[in-house]
């Protein structure tokens, strides 16, 4: 058990390594550009996180991660307990459980009004919807973060804590719990939590990291949909819209999560 640990923190260690040391290093000639072209504040954290350089280097950062944990075999992407054959109804009801839970955080998130208790995260906000923007934050944000974070989050500390005979219910929750705070804000914590509630759920029930992926490429890339193509992306959710997604998006949760449920049975 001792040596499963230290594996699963060494692997966990080389993520924030590629993932985060890597594009830390990379970053400098950004900042010494920003810094002749007299950027400050605002400015040069725009520079940082949302131009196009920096994004390409966080693309190049997601590969580099994607591709040594793969080579390494410290994960895999593999289908599981679910038949190849059901994995286009498979792929449908990862999109319900996306957007069933997506939405029904969004609506509850507006209810609550929880923007005004933590309004200093609002910052953190109007970054992400520029990093939207982008088309390359599509690829970096909407796709390869969300297999990043599944590979590290469910398939090494997940599967790390499952193979130190945890019990499910801690080997899940724990994670979700470095998930949510590595996301670093109070305002969708909970939700964040939630989310990776629902992605270990599925990769515990199913041996596969692939509808994990699934879900948190749909979440992400919906987000990116929305940030596009709404004309006011930091509007409030009219109360009605809230109500309905309330009666409509939980029900597509537990549809979604009841197939895989019932078509990749757990085996104790």
């Amino acid at each position: 058990m001792k040596k499963q640990f230290w594996i699963m923190v060494k692997q966990f260690l080389l993520y924030l390594l590629l993932d985060q040391g890597v594009a830390v290093i990379l970053m400098i000639p950004l900042v010494i550009y920003g810094a002749i072209q007299g950027y400050k504040g605002e400015a040069m954290q725009d520079l940082l996180t949302t131009s196009s350089g920096a994004l390409c280097i966080m693309i190049m950062c997601s590969i580099l991660t994607i591709t040594v944990f793969l080579k390494k075999r410290y994960v895999r992407l593999r289908p599981g307990r679910i038949a190849r054959t059901d994995w286009t109804r498979a792929a449908g009801y990862a999109v319900l459980i996306a957007w069933g839970w997506m939405f029904t955080e969004a609506a509850l998130l507006q209810i609550v009004d929880v923007d005004s208790l933590f309004p200093q995260e609002e910052e953190h906000f109007e970054s992400m919807l520029k990093l939207f923007a982008n088309p390359l934050g599509l690829i970096a944000g909407g796709i390869l973060a969300p297999i990043v974070e599944e590979m590290v989050f469910r398939g090494v500390l997940v599967g790390g804590l499952l193979r130190m005979r945890q019990k499910p219910w801690v080997a899940i929750v724990l994670p979700a719990l470095v998930f949510a705070l590595f996301h670093g804000t109070f305002t969708q914590i909970v939700g964040t939590t939630i989310f990776g509630i629902i992605c270990g759920w599925l990769y515990w029930h199913t041996k596969s990291l692939l509808p994990g992926i699934l879900v948190h490429i749909v979440n992400n890339t919906t987000a990116f949909g929305i940030a596009v193509f709404s004309d006011d992306p930091n509007a409030d959710i009219p109360m009605i819209y809230c109500l309905l997604f309330l009666v409509i998006c939980p029900p597509l949760l537990a549809i979604g999560l009841r197939w895989y449920n019932k078509n990749a049975p757990t085996q104790q």
